[in-house]
């Protein structure tokens, strides 16, 4: 199971505050992470998990210790890649075209996520 890291250190967190750029470079690597990983966002805006089924998603337990996320697998072909935006990546079906927004903000203070099948341009539920 692959996972976005959960910064708990204090000691960690004041190093990334007091680097500069260490919260972009936190929030890029919370990107990456998640674009890598085996799990999606618990916050579904605009849609159920229903609407994700009937495309092909089966999801799995929320992540202990992290109800930030919960596993999924991905409809056949599907796959996940990067934005030119640290907190955005999106999900693209077998033929590349992206059908689902993933947001991710893995600052430390203010940690969030969410994913939505009516954020992507063109896209209709």
């Amino acid at each position: 199971m692959s996972v976005p890291r959960k910064t708990e250190d204090p000691l960690e967190r004041m190093l990334i505050a007091m680097t500069p750029g260490g919260i972009e470079a936190s929030e890029a690597a919370g990107q990456k992470e998640l674009v890598n990983s085996s799990v999606v966002p618990t916050n579904l805006l605009r849609s159920t998990k229903a609407d994700y089924e009937a495309l092909g998603f089966v999801f799995g337990d929320v992540v202990v210790g992290d109800e930030l996320f919960q596993e999924v697998q991905l409809p056949e072909g599907w796959t996940r890649k990067g934005s030119d935006h640290d907190m955005w990546s999106y999900i693209c079906d077998e033929s590349g075209k992206e059908r689902v927004a993933v947001f991710y903000k893995a600052a430390f203070y203010d940690r969030k996520a969410h994913m939505s099948l009516d954020q992507v341009p063109g896209y209709d539920v």
